[in-house]
């Protein structure tokens, strides 16, 4: 990102922090928070279903959950041409694509490591902190 964009200041508070993602998924489910669906799916990323940067495993996924979906986005490969899909050989559209190619999506378990529990310690102190100074009730914090 900071490669692509020199004049941005992005902040990546989750990394600094080593919040992996399995630790957002445990402070999330602690927090009642509803997994997001292609996790719940058991995707690595909440991406748009058919992201032309899913790899060989992903779009394998996509072919069994989104049929439609992978035909379409194979379709508009050959209409243009182009492919997301590439190995040593070269690239490889879809529809070509064999079944057994890619690395199997691994489903991300919620898990609240020491890190995000210490994180989640954060949200209920200034939850604390604001019932104290009056600002919420007591019944507002979850």
């Amino acid at each position: 990102m900071k490669q692509q964009y020199p004049d941005t200041k992005p902040l990546f508070p989750l990394i600094e922090k080593q919040i992996t993602k399995s630790d957002a998924m445990g402070m999330l489910w602690k927090a009642g928070i509803e997994i997001p669906a292609m996790y719940r799916m058991g995707y690595n990323n909440n991406n748009c279903i058919g992201c032309v940067k899913g790899g060989m495993g992903y779009w394998n996924k996509i072919r069994k959950d989104f049929p439609e979906v992978f035909a379409q986005m194979a379709q508009i490969e050959r209409d243009v041409g182009a492919t997301c899909l590439k190995d040593k050989d070269g690239r490889i559209f879809l529809d070509e694509l064999p079944t057994w190619r890619g690395d199997p999506v691994e489903e991300i378990i919620p898990n609240c490591s020491l890190i995000c529990q210490i994180e989640f310690q954060e949200i209920i102190d200034r939850q604390v902190e604001r019932v104290l100074k009056g600002e919420i009730s007591i019944n507002d914090v979850a």
